[in-house]
């Protein structure tokens, strides 16, 4: 038994390691909607929500959390909101329809310079409970 958990743990790395250098690692790793990963001071998740519906949510969670926007911009392929928040810290909130699937929306969070795990994942716990279902 512990031989054959040691072959699917070596298989499941040699896995990742060949997928690594392409966009596919992201879609085995970050596809599940609902799933948020912190990276390099960036959050990262899907929203179940064409990219319409990720804008009106992303405004409505700016309006509900006080972000303050400095621009906005956007379109069918994608859309970016620049603000500043409750402590004065840049926000930028990027959405980019997913490629294969148009009901799924990718959304990008970054507060601060360096990132802010905490404050980015408050803000999209705001933005996900203001998607429309």
């Amino acid at each position: 038994m512990k031989r054959l958990t040691s072959i699917l743990a070596a298989g499941l790395l040699a896995l990742v390691g060949a997928f690594s250098s392409s966009s596919c690692a992201v879609l085995l790793i970050g596809a599940a909607v609902g799933t948020a990963v912190y990276l390099e001071g960036q959050l990262e998740s899907h929203l179940a929500t064409d990219i319409a519906g990720a804008v009106d949510a992303t405004n409505q969670a700016a309006k509900e959390l006080g972000l303050r926007p400095i621009s906005r911009t956007g379109d069918t392929t994608g859309a970016l909101m620049i603000a500043t928040d409750w402590e004065e810290r840049k926000v930028r909130i990027e959405l980019t329809p997913d490629e294969v699937n148009s009901k799924i929306t990718q959304v990008k969070i970054r507060v601060g310079v360096g990132g802010n795990e905490s404050a980015s994942r408050r803000i999209l716990a705001a933005i996900e409970r203001n998607v429309k279902r």
